[in-house]
């Protein structure tokens, strides 16, 4: 290869996964390190799996049966033959690389593999209006290559959703302790979880901050989301030169591992040739058409019959001149470790896989496992956040972005009352929140995270709006004792257990309610309704008011209903039976009362009669 020739050197360098299109050198800052085969540059190679997450907190359905809605079906594209992230897969397959991957994007490739919604063109939050996913199989595919690609080789795995550390560690306060909270819950469950996707036993505790700029508050915030070895660009870490560096002591230590920065610059100018992409909303029509033939949405899961296999293969070669900047690059790297951007392209990543095979091939290069980078590091520290570049807290985000996050944990807490099993949509909507805080967003208009995150605001509100009363309206009542039915709608596509019915009269007098509060219980997407035992006791109108409470704080959930009620079951026939009764009881009260006395003058003794005169 175009690498051949080159010299190397003795030192553990840690190389992320990066494309490069045009001759990048090392600053002046570097130091030069000309590797030869006696003295080869052992390398520690990170292959990045990310991508800005789609994938919504809602689903059609309930239970196993139930299909994710994404936001849009982009993640297809991706998926595809000659989409970035197989390209990525493929190009490091075969190589001793460490790949480094978000947990969320495994996941999210797992529920599409099982068959997924889009959200529908409107943006609306409920599942029933969305639309059959294209990337099915696609994303199976991919799911399969990443096993195959990964099998023997370290994987590790980054916070759930590859979280923006610098933008929560710079903004403390009540709203970011709840969202580390629950993001850091998501960890173990989705390490098992890609763990029995993968057959592998990934690990954890690989931090990535933006742009690799660390400070105090960033590092301090790692500790809390487990990382234990944090990648750097070299920002804000003192001293800048040393490669590897301790940061902390005892349980709050972590490993700071520096990486060549313009590396990882000159791998961001290599990029994809630009390709249809798929619709934020792909139609219902994206089945197969009346020919057989698919539409253009469900076509872009597939590469392009149009182009003979021997013109992709030569397309799909990396430039030899890049190879060789890459390769130069690497050899003179003044840090342990290359890291490539998150979001490395697949022409890149072919790129630095053809760069290790020459270093490899010349002896200059040998591989090692990230695990080795961080050996005999030297003691350090991290700069303050005042430090912390302008630049970069330019594109963070916002108090007001976190604070919008944090309060879908409010929504979450209302719903999750009347709820028969929470569980699932607590870690769903978790899993939504962490996704949007992602590192992804930096660099795109802050209104796609925001859009992003509404949703998730909406889903939550639709949910809670979704169980209510049915309106009534007049109830005519043709006995003294009577149910009176009400029913409760369950939008919902889950039960519901957490609620009491509770029902007033306007007159007690004239209509009593016999049962006032009733515990509430509806299967998911279905009416209940519920029976009030009530007694008319006077002809005429009445009003009941019936109102739905949580039974776990007694506050109200959602609007009361008000309806009338006609008594019309106490004829005058009955009334007079009434009077006639109520007039026999006093009757038989006076008729007592006049036994009583008599009995009580029986019971005197005779007066007796004045004696004569004689």
């Amino acid at each position: 290869m175009a690498a051949a020739g080159y010299g190397a050197a003795a030192r553990a360098l840690v190389v992320s996964a990066v494309v490069l299109g045009a001759a990048a050198l090392p600053g002046p800052q570097a130091r030069a390190a000309d590797h030869s085969e006696d003295d080869p540059l052992r390398a520690a190679v990170v292959w990045p799996v990310t991508a800005p997450p789609h994938l919504t907190a809602a689903s059609l359905g309930a239970g196993p049966t139930a299909q994710a809605v994404f936001d849009d079906d982009a993640l297809a594209g991706l998926f595809a033959e000659g989409g970035r992230l197989r390209e990525v897969v493929d190009a490091g397959k075969g190589h001793d690389v460490n790949w480094v991957v978000d947990p969320d994007l495994v996941i999210a490739a797992h529920e599409m593999a099982d068959g997924y919604r889009v959200a529908g063109p409107d943006g609306s939050s409920n599942p029933q209006d969305s639309v059959r996913g294209t990337g099915q199989g696609a994303a199976r595919a991919w799911l399969a290559a990443l096993k195959d690609a990964v099998d023997g080789h370290d994987v590790w795995l980054l916070p759930y959703a590859d979280p923006d550390l610098a933008s929560l560690a710079h903004h403390p306060g009540p709203d970011r302790d709840d969202l580390t909270e629950a993001v850091t819950g998501l960890a173990s469950g989705a390490r098992t979880e890609v763990d029995q996707l993968l057959g592998i036993s990934s690990r954890a505790g690989l931090g990535w901050p933006a742009d690799g700029a660390l400070d105090r508050r960033i590092t301090a915030l790692g500790t809390r989301f487990g990382v234990t070895r944090m990648l750097t660009s070299g920002q804000g870490l003192d001293p800048d030169e040393a490669d590897p560096v301790t940061l902390g002591k005892g349980d709050d230590a972590l490993t700071a591992l520096p990486y060549d920065a313009a590396v990882t610059k000159a791998l961001t100018a290599i990029k994809d040739p630009e390709r249809p992409s798929p619709t934020a909303s792909p139609s219902p029509s994206a089945a197969p058409s009346a020919s057989g033939s698919p539409s253009p949405d469900a076509s872009r899961a597939s590469p392009s019959p149009s182009k003979s296999e021997s013109s992709r293969s030569e397309a799909e070669k990396p430039d030899e001149g890049a190879v060789t900047d890459l390769s130069e690059q690497l050899r003179t790297g003044s840090h342990h470790v290359v890291v490539p951007p998150r979001e490395l392209s697949g022409r890149g990543a072919r790129t630095l896989a053809a760069a290790l095979d020459a270093g490899g091939e010349d002896g200059w290069l040998e591989l090692e496992t990230l695990r080795s980078a961080g050996n005999e590091a030297v003691d350090g520290t991290a700069g303050s956040s005042a430090e912390y570049p302008a630049a970069l807290r330019a594109k963070q985000l916002s108090a007001r972005q976190l604070a919008a996050a944090a309060g879908d944990l409010d929504g979450l807490a209302t719903l999750s009352k009347v709820l028969a099993d929470p569980r699932a949509t607590t870690e769903s909507v978790h899993a939504a929140m962490a996704r949007a805080l992602s590192t992804a967003w930096r660099g795109r208009p802050a209104a796609e995270q925001e859009a992003f995150q509404e949703r998730t605001t909406d889903f939550l509100t639709a949910s809670v709006a979704s169980l209510r009363l049915v309106p009534k309206t007049t109830v005519t009542l043709t006995s003294g004792d009577a149910q009176i039915p009400v029913s409760v709608d369950n939008a919902l596509q889950q039960p519901v257990a957490g609620l009491e019915l509770r029902v007033t009269s306007s007159d007690s007098e004239r209509l009593r309610v016999n049962d006032p509060a009733v515990a509430v219980q509806a299967a998911g997407s279905a009416n209940h309704t519920t029976h009030i035992g009530v007694t008319a006791r006077a002809n005429g109108k009445a009003e009941l008011t019936a109102q739905l409470y949580t039974r776990s704080d007694g506050k109200p959930w959602g609007d009361p209903i008000t309806f009338e009620v006609d008594v019309t079951s106490v004829s005058t026939g009955a009334i007079v039976v009434v009077a006639a009764g109520v007039g026999l009881i006093v009757l038989a009260a006076g008729f007592r009362m006049w036994q009583v006395r008599k009995r009580r003058s029986a019971q005197k003794p005779p007066e007796e009669e004045p004696a004569g005169e004689e």
